[in-house]
Order: structure tokens, then sequence, then C-alpha cells
């Protein structure tokens, strides 16, 4: 399969899709597919948005900022202009989608050496890359509401809709906001289908590629939720 044939496959036969990538690992087209669209989104939502308006209704109602002094939280706001924003915003996401991706590959590699699974590196950070692809569809129904949007007075909300936070919790940036904004519907769908893929590749029952992957999750989640609401 190229690697068209594959994304529709993760889709319609993800079976199929991951009995390929097993025989012939390979991860740049989904890392860079997720990445480019990603950052595609960040460069148009602050290249449109009312930055004075983001810096006083967002950035300014966060706890790190109200513990700034006033001379300090001054100067914090007259830095932040629709390039630092834009441009600081693009370099973190390229950054920080390979990072998060490598270590959770390296997560499930460790697993796999415990469980005595024979893939290698290669394989779980393929496994991470094309499992993340459903992400796109939070990026497309995010651009579909930016382009929507008669207003430049846009919450960054509106780039994950899909979000538990978004869906149910509605917490503003602060305590909890990032762990619920990274839950949601394309992430659970990227964990089903890597599921999926540790089924095929271990050939070992359902409820072993389920805990295999959902144990891993348990702790990462849970390790943040300690963290964010302490």
């Amino acid at each position: 399969m190229n690697n068209f044939d594959l994304t529709v496959a993760l889709a319609t036969a993800p079976s199929s899709a991951f009995a390929e990538l097993r025989e012939r690992p390979r991860f740049w087209f989904p890392l860079l597919l997720v990445v480019l669209s990603s950052a595609g989104l960040i460069f148009w939502y602050y290249g449109v948005v009312d930055i004075e308006w983001y810096k006083q209704t967002q950035l300014a109602s966060t706890p790190d900022f109200q513990a700034m002094d006033d001379d300090k939280r001054a100067s914090a706001l007259s830095m932040l202009t629709s390039n630092t924003l834009k441009w600081g915003s693009m370099a973190s996401l390229v950054i920080f989608i390979p990072v998060i991706y490598l270590l959770q590959a390296l997560c499930l590699w460790l697993a796999s050496k415990v469980t005595k699974l024979p893939q290698g590196f290669k394989h779980w950070f393929t496994l991470v890359c094309w499992s993340s692809l459903p992400v796109l569809l939070g990026t497309v129904v995010a651009a579909i509401l930016l382009f929507l949007s008669d207003t430049p007075q846009v919450s960054p909300g509106l780039l994950q809709q899909l979000s538990l936070n978004e869906l149910l919790f509605h917490v503003p940036p602060g305590r909890g906001y990032g762990l619920l904004s990274s839950i949601s519907i394309p992430a659970i769908l990227g964990w089903v289908l890597m599921i999926i893929g540790v089924r095929v590749w271990s050939q070992r029952s359902w409820a072993f590629s389920a805990a295999f992957i959902l144990v891993l999750l348990f702790i990462v989640y849970g390790i943040w939720a300690f963290f964010s609401f302490r």
C-alpha cells in the first residue's frame, strides 16, 4: 500500500493497514501531515484573531499571569504581538508534537520488552504516528468553524471543539485546562487504532492489546491529573 491507501485503510480496514505497517514500518507521512496541518491552523488563527482581545481575555486570566506584579504584566503583554504568538506557537508545535510522539513510542517499546513483543522502536513510533491521524478530524472541524466565524474575537477553544473540555467541562485556562483539552474524540479514536495495531502485531487477545495501551495511558494521564489539579 502507498501512503494514501494506508490512510484510507485506517478508516475502513485498520487491521489490514497495520498488517502492512508490521511488514514495512514508516512514519514520515503521518508525522508531517499532523505537524504541518496543526501548524497551518495555528498560523491562520493568530493571523485573524483580535490580539488585544486575546491578550486580555485569555492570557490575562491565567493564574501565572495574575501572579506577576503590574510592571511585569505590562511588559509581558507588550511583547506579545500577532507575529510572536504566531511564530512562537508554530515553532513549539513543530518541536512538541514529534517529541511527544517519541516519548509515547519509547513507553510502548519499553512495554514491549516487558511483554516480550518482537517489534523494535521504529515499529512503535510508526504505530504512534499513524494512530495520530484522527487529529486531522479536529483540525478540519476547527478550520471550518474558523472560516465561518464572523468576528475576530475567536476563543482558542474553537481549535479544540472536539475535546472533553469544550464538549462537557468548559474549564477556563488554568488548573486542569490542558489535561481536559488533550482528551478528545480524535484522541480516543487514536487510542482505538493503537489497540487494533497491537492486536495485529502481537497476535494476542483483545484484552492484552487493550491493557497494553490503556495501562500506559492511565499512568500518563494519572500523573498529569495529579499535577494539574493539586
